[in-house]
């Protein structure tokens, strides 16, 4: 079972809410959802989720779309969960929606989600951002300057200290193998073939000051890979769970308490 934090429905809420399975964009980590976990516990349960090499998770092994995905699954089926929504970003957007898709119970998910959440997603297929940004990262040396330069590259609203020190921090325990493979091999991954059309209603949440997974590319590479999509956007940067939290709650409550 990869890392996890639980945080359970407030008492006071109205009804039950669903649970949401959250997870984070690459290099950095669960907790990019601390702020806006708050407001989203008023409605629903909210786990978010390592993704392997990433947070507490950065010694599990297997950073390929199937292994990961695998790793996913059998998170959630040991939570036992059956109704649920796939709240995901960046990175993780691609490994959900190979999990939402046809593809996921060959990867041994036993219940298919209810709902699925993207938040600014690279695509199903190859990478964008071309091979100077790919080449630049891969030689990155990872050390505070380049976390530092990292997170303000994919920031437009600034964060707090106490945010911005996190995420650094969570950047630089990224697994060194897993960052490797991203960039090598994950990019490239094409699931198109695999997995689309994806016939889960979904929202997908673009954010206005995003230059590379902007809503331009989104319409382009992965509106059309999507049967059942609504589209919203906010003012913010790449890391929107981290730039916009209340923001970004009022979307996911008002589409998935639907």
């Amino acid at each position: 079972m990869l890392p996890i934090t639980d945080t359970p429905q407030q008492p006071n809420a109205k009804r039950p809410g669903r649970t949401l399975v959250a997870s984070h964009s690459f290099s950095f980590a669960r907790r990019e959802w601390i702020e806006a976990s708050a407001p989203l516990s008023e409605q629903f349960r909210v786990v978010a989720v390592d993704a392997p090499g990433h947070g507490e998770a950065r010694e599990i092994p297997g950073y390929t779309m199937a292994e990961m995905a695998a790793a996913f699954a059998a998170t959630i089926n040991e939570l036992g969960l059956t109704d649920y929504v796939l709240v995901d970003h960046s990175m993780t957007s691609k490994i959900m929606r190979i999990l939402a898709s046809r593809a996921g119970t060959g990867l041994g998910l036993k219940h298919p989600p209810t709902k699925l959440v993207l938040i600014t997603p690279t695509p199903l297929g190859e990478e964008v951002g071309g091979q100077d940004l790919r080449r630049s990262l891969f030689a990155s040396r990872r050390d505070r300057s380049d976390a530092e330069n990292f997170v303000l590259d994919r920031t437009a609203v600034p964060l707090t200290p106490e945010v911005f020190e996190r995420t650094c921090v969570d950047y630089a325990r990224m697994n060194r193998k897993a960052w490797d493979a991203w960039l090598t091999e994950g990019v490239n991954e094409d699931w198109t073939e695999r997995a689309a059309p994806i016939d889960v209603e979904t929202l997908l949440i673009v954010a206005d000051s995003d230059p590379v997974w902007g809503l331009e590319m989104q319409q382009r590479l992965t509106v059309p890979h999507l049967s059942n999509v609504t589209i919203a956007s906010v003012d913010s940067g790449h890391q929107v769970p981290l730039e916009a939290p209340q923001a970004l709650s009022d979307l996911i409550t008002a589409f998935t308490a639907s």
